[in-house]
């Protein structure tokens, strides 16, 4: 398994702790983006757009076209994962809040002896050790080991997708899907069983010193939502209760919330983490499965 979904399946968390995708180093000149948009239509008439996104990106990353930039001008509002700007404090309230248990055994006793050794070369390579998450709930524990090992990668957080969004729609409204809290009351309520999956899936790929990231944005410059779609089925969101937990429940809260907008009238610019956009319950399928019309727009 690997991680990569979680950077695609829970982005504005990621977000917020830094998890992001791609290296920070020279990028090879590439072919003319394609990120993939999709729009919402009734009647031969576009009420909307969907597009996925990657919470972070190498410098100088060009991810912008044509079709992208005419559906923002086009749309009233941007609807966001989180709608207002994340504040790290506030973020780690809530976490505070929400991922300590009193009298939890270690991280590395949590764990199976081969992750256990993995967790260790992690603990060396980041400077840490058991002590640094002591109480801590081992999906907090996850996401802290990503953020972490993107740190040290020299990862910036301020080089995603969504706060060039934020700049492009400046003066337009911003509606969130969820909150900061209720992300993380999303990763709270996981069973022991599920944490201990998607802890030992962040170690594993926090070990291997792999560049999986750069497929990833690739696949995504190049709008391979069949390729995203595997993605989104692979990794910790191959276990059944993570990937209803994380991916499908969200997505069906978020259809039911998008679907009441545009009957409202709204004309929507939607901008998710790129998991929640692919495959069959994915936000185009869901909002297909309600009515609309959706079209691929190439």
């Amino acid at each position: 398994m690997n991680s990569r979904p979680l950077r695609l399946a829970t982005a504005a968390l990621l977000a917020t702790f830094a998890l992001l995708l791609g290296a920070c180093h020279h990028q090879p000149e590439k072919p003319a983006p394609r990120v993939a948009l999709w729009a919402i239509e009734e009647q031969g008439h576009a009420k909307g757009w969907i597009m996925g996104t990657i919470h972070a990106l190498p410098p100088d990353t060009t991810w912008r076209r044509p079709a992208i930039d005419s559906a923002m001008t086009g749309a009233d509002r941007l609807v966001m994962e989180i709608g207002e700007p994340i504040d790290p404090n506030v973020a780690g309230q809530a976490l505070a809040r929400l991922a300590m248990t009193p009298g939890l055994p270690p991280p590395s006793a949590r764990l199976d002896n081969a992750a256990r050794s993995a967790l260790g070369n992690v603990y060396r390579k980041l400077g840490v050790d058991d002590s640094r998450f002591l109480n801590e709930e081992s999906w907090a524990v996850a996401l802290q080991i990503s953020a972490l090992a993107s740190q040290k990668a020299g990862a910036a957080a301020d080089n995603g997708v969504e706060p060039q969004l934020r700049k492009a729609m400046a003066g337009k409204p911003i509606v969130g899907l969820e909150t900061v809290d209720s992300q993380f009351a999303i990763f709270d309520a996981l069973p022991t069983k599920a944490q201990n999956v998607l802890l030992t899936d962040v170690v594993r790929e926090a070990a291997a010193d792999r560049d999986d990231d750069a497929d990833m944005l690739d696949l995504w410059l190049r709008g391979d939502d069949l390729g995203m779609a595997r993605e989104a089925n692979s990794g910790f969101l191959s276990d059944p209760v993570l990937h209803e937990a994380l991916l499908a429940a969200r997505n069906r809260a978020w259809t039911e919330r998008i679907d009441a907008l545009l009957k409202d009238g709204a004309h929507p610019f939607i901008a998710v983490g790129a998991a929640h956009v692919a495959g069959h319950n994915g936000l185009p399928e869901m909002l297909k499965a309600k009515g609309w019309t959706i079209r691929r727009v190439y």
